[in-house]
């Protein structure tokens, strides 16, 4: 396993240096500046989001199937409204760009965000959800586009799998402090330097947008969090995250390969991480819906000491794993690239298998 890992280590070196290459060959400057000024909109906003949200009492209440914070305690109260903050952040970063092929995007995200509302607000069937996230779909595939590098007739089925699927994947992530929104500013750079690699300027410039949003807010959801960002984020979250995948197969790889795995590597932490909470219910006879304390992260702060900053500290480092292999995965040879996915999968895999062993208290 360690001369595995060892040449793992020496590619990531490799496609480092292929980026800093890649990086002298544009502005920097200008590169990093969609990230500074979404970072900074998104700070001031969650802080006054925050004030109003307090001043009105829109304060979180804790759910009692959930996990329970007892090590982590939070000594001020946790408002909500964080999606909202969120979404103002990212949408004048992107009219600030004065950018006409983003405002499709903000107006989907919107939509996401306030069916989040909604679901904070009156928490609807599922079923009723499932549906628009299915309309959401169609609409991106006919509005927006598709996977790139499949039949068209397969490309969209998985493009609308792709949001329902991460829309409720970010959804169920955002279940501990810092999680979902660490989570999505490692995965937004990575599908940052992704798209740099690609020659995918939207890819790019969304990614850096997007993770400068979510780091402002990170900057006040980390543990212990002083503002949530509920269904209303998690939920446009999720709709960026998918619809930035599904725009990162439009560059210009070096194998069809790279082109569909690179994206879902991007975005597969997320992925293990619902796959693994549907299958522990489906086999415990407990409601798939339903709000637990069966998460990865769950396990994680169990296994270290009950520590929610230990058990951020390790997804965001299995996250930068998956990044750094989905650069591996763009920028080698076919053979090369299939290796890597192969050893990343495994222990994807062997870290599910782990997780299932930690009894839950």
């Amino acid at each position: 396993m360690f001369p595995i890992f060892a040449s793992f280590c020496q590619l990531i070196c490799s496609t480092s240096h292929k980026l800093l290459e890649v990086i002298d060959t544009n502005n920097s400057l200008g590169i990093m500046q969609d990230f500074v000024i979404s970072f900074s909109v998104t700070v001031l906003f969650t802080f006054f989001v925050r004030l109003i949200a307090m001043s009105v009492n829109w304060v979180h209440r804790p759910d009692p199937n959930k996990w329970k914070r007892e090590v982590n305690s939070h000594v001020v109260p946790i408002t909500m409204g964080g999606g909202f903050a969120m979404f103002s952040g990212f949408a004048i970063s992107i009219i600030l760009r004065f950018d006409s092929q983003f405002l499709t995007v903000i107006l989907f995200s919107l939509c996401a965000a306030l069916l989040g509302f909604y679901d904070d607000l009156r928490s609807p069937r599922p079923v009723y959800k499932l549906a628009i996230q299915i309309l959401f779909g169609i609409a991106t595939a006919a509005v927006i586009g598709w996977v790139h590098g499949l039949p068209v007739w397969l490309g969209i089925p998985i493009t609308i799998f792709a949001i329902v699927g991460l829309m409720n994947s970010v959804n169920m992530m955002d279940n501990m402090d810092g999680v979902a929104s660490g989570l999505i500013t490692l995965s937004m750079i990575g599908y940052a330097i992704l798209g740099l690699l690609t020659k995918n300027e939207l890819v790019m410039v969304l990614g850096l947008i997007v993770a400068g949003t979510t780091f402002g807010f990170w900057i006040y959801n980390k543990p212990s969090a002083t503002i949530f960002m509920g269904d209303t984020g998690s939920l446009m979250l999720g709709y960026l995250l998918a619809v930035t995948g599904i725009m990162a197969s439009w560059g210009e790889y070096k194998s069809l390969f790279a082109r569909l795995v690179a994206p879902l590597l991007l975005a597969s932490v997320f992925i293990i991480d619902t796959t693994f909470v549907v299958l522990w219910r489906k086999t415990h006879g407990l409601p798939v819906m339903q709000g637990d304390r069966n998460h990865i992260s769950h396990r994680l702060a169990i296994l270290f000491g009950h520590s929610e900053w230990n058990a951020n500290l390790v997804l965001y480092l299995v996250q930068l794993l998956v990044s750094g292999a989905a650069l591996v995965v763009t920028t080698s040879s076919v053979l090369v690239a299939i290796a890597v996915s192969l050893f990343v999968f495994s222990l994807l895999g062997l870290l599910c298998w782990r997780m299932w062993q930690v009894k839950i208290e």
